[in-house]
């Protein structure tokens, strides 16, 4: 339980219905773990006694309580009263049962919606650096799959909680009371020895049990980053004719999750033959003794149905272990990011410039991904205004110097610093919005086009969207659409060709109106009539805006005033651009 305890915290916006499941998991714990063997115990009697053995009615409590209320009625009234007494008991436990499970399903749903906020906040808030640890798609499995799996368990779980302990504190008190006032019954509770004895096997079982549910919920993260991983790579996937391969994998995968599920199954329904065999022997034995002790059949059918009720409620206590292992699995991989370390942690007294001045400066930067620096003793000052072309063969640090102006990553050693203040002094929030970014393969989310360009200022009006758009040379063709900005964007912004996505990311910038400006090969994988417009977008874009700029192509270093060749981490040449 101790695993669960972090997570109580999201019942407490629903504390007054998780009360109310309370409340009505002991109404059914009290119908069934009393409100039965006390049926057996006087009201079968009563209801299948002999006229003749009419005399045999006294010393019947329920006899007594119904004649307490009522004065001495006709048996034939007694016996209706008592036929009544099973509906009540079951009206009762039916009642409770349904409002319990209901009301903790709603806890259940409500901590699920708290649970999977937090951990998509966490999402949002971790470095890139994490995401490239962990496919998309097992991320996906762990904020839907394992989240859900870990509701489920804890709303059954509480459910069971209730009413299986209370139903057997009622079975037993039943047993205690009637061994402590009715002669000869008191042997048989010897037979209750056999409960303890079920933990044994159900504890060996839940370890096995939560080994296996680690590697189902592993096995089930890795199927999900490859099936996303396939759906996102259609066309390479065509291309190079790998659909055999992909779908040999995904067998594969789908085996080895059978495997492990059958494992849990084999485990989870062993719970029940290993207390049904334990409670039949003590059931057995209580006969045995039942027997020797000259008790009764009327006698002993209260007493076995309250060893009935007593085992009953372990079976379900041991299922509820198993349950708890199964959501310890989903737990250790949802904590791997509720309880990732921010690597980019916020300054504990973040510092802002009273002057804002949009030049960047790198001092004496090293960086590396792991141990290797890709970045070494780099110097370079962006003064105010200015742009600056970075050049160089692929993997030579372009991106990596770029990545660390808006402090994606920090820096090995050195500092990068935006208007004089090293970017680990700025809050990650305002250093990010005194930047606009455009990459070479811009991200356009589902939704209008209106709707994304609007991502780099929410609030602001139609006709400051339309301008920004026209200064990307992006308004002819939106209005050419069928809906003109309120046609609807596919996923990743298929639905438009390459160059119109980037004009759209471009008029998002523009709408920015950021002071620094990051332009990543911008126009790098658009045709040359695509580029012209492109270019022209970008030259309106760079004016009066710092700008760095990362070129493949020389169309692109036009627009810069300086050019910067970058090769194996370190600045290898500078020139000025007429």
């Amino acid at each position: 339980m101790s695993r669960y305890r972090p997570y109580f915290k999201y019942f407490k916006p629903v504390r007054w219905h998780f009360f109310g499941s309370v409340i009505a998991g002991l109404v059914y714990a009290a119908a069934t773990g009393a409100g039965l063997p006390l049926a057996a115990d006087a009201i079968f009697p009563l209801i299948f006694e002999s006229e003749s053995a009419g005399g045999q009615d006294q010393g019947n409590w329920f006899v007594d309580l119904v004649q307490g209320w009522f004065g001495d009625l006709e048996r034939e009234t007694l016996v209706l009263i008592a036929c009544a007494w099973l509906p009540v008991m079951f009206f009762f436990r039916s009642i409770g049962g349904f409002f319990s499970t209901y009301l903790m399903s709603f806890c259940g749903f409500r901590m699920l919606e708290q649970l999977r906020e937090d951990v998509f906040r966490k999402l949002q808030k971790l470095p890139v650096s994490y995401f490239h640890k962990y496919q998309s798609g097992d991320l996906l499995a762990r904020l839907v799959g394992d989240a859900e799996l870990l509701r489920r368990t804890t709303s059954r779980a509480a459910v069971d909680l209730i009413m299986q302990p209370a139903t057997l504190i009622g079975a037993l008190a039943y047993l205690v009371t009637k061994a402590m006032n009715s002669e000869g019954t008191s042997m048989v509770l010897i037979a209750i020895l056999s409960i303890p004895i079920c933990v044994i096997p159900l504890r060996m079982i839940a370890k096995k049990l939560g080994r296996k549910a680690k590697s189902l919920q592993a096995s089930a993260g890795d199927l999900s980053g490859q099936i996303a991983e396939s759906l996102q790579a259609p066309m390479e996937i065509r291309a190079y004719n790998l659909q055999e391969t992909v779908v040999e994998r995904f067998r594969d995968r789908v085996k080895l999750i059978i495997k492990y599920s059958l494992k849990v199954v084999k485990y989870r329904q062993l719970i029940s033959p290993a207390v049904e065999f334990i409670a039949v022997l003590g059931l057995s034995v209580a006969i045995y003794m039942g027997a020797a002790n000259d008790m009764t059949l009327g006698s002993f059918m209260a007493i076995g149905m309250a060893l009935y009720l007593s085992y009953e409620p372990v079976k379900k206590l041991g299922k509820i272990q198993t349950l708890f292992k199964e959501g310890e699995a989903a737990i250790d991989r949802l904590e791997d990011i509720l309880l990732a370390d921010d690597k980019l942690a916020e300054p504990v007294s973040p510092q802002r410039p009273q002057i804002f001045s949009s030049g960047v400066n790198f001092d004496n930067v090293s960086f590396g991904y792991g141990e290797e620096l890709v970045l070494r003793n780099i110097n370079l000052r962006v003064h105010p205004g200015e742009c600056v072309a970075l050049i160089g063969a692929s993997g030579g640090g372009k991106s990596s110097l770029f990545n660390l102006i808006p402090r994606f990553y920090d820096v090995s050693g050195g500092a990068v610093s935006v208007s004089g203040i090293d970017v680990r002094q700025w809050t990650k929030s305002e250093l990010r919005d005194q930047i606009a970014i455009v990459t070479q393969n811009p991200v356009l989310f589902r939704g209008t086009i209106k709707e994304n360009i609007l991502l780099g200022k929410p609030g602001a009006s139609d006709e400051e969207i339309e301008n920004a758009a026209r200064s990307a040379n992006a308004h002819d063709f939106i209005l050419a659409q069928e809906k003109g900005y309120d046609t609807e964007l596919s996923e990743g912004g298929k639905s438009v060709s390459g160059g119109q996505c980037q004009r759209i990311a471009i008029a998002r910038a523009f709408l920015k109106n950021a002071p620094i400006l990051l332009l990543d090969e911008a126009t790098s994988a658009l045709d040359n009539e695509s580029e012209a417009i492109v270019q022209a977008a970008l030259a309106k874009l760079i004016k009066g805006r710092t700008t760095i700029l990362i070129a493949h192509r020389l169309t692109t270093t036009r627009i810069a005033s300086r050019v910067i060749e970058i090769e194996h981490g370190e600045i290898i040449s500078e020139r000025s651009e007429a």
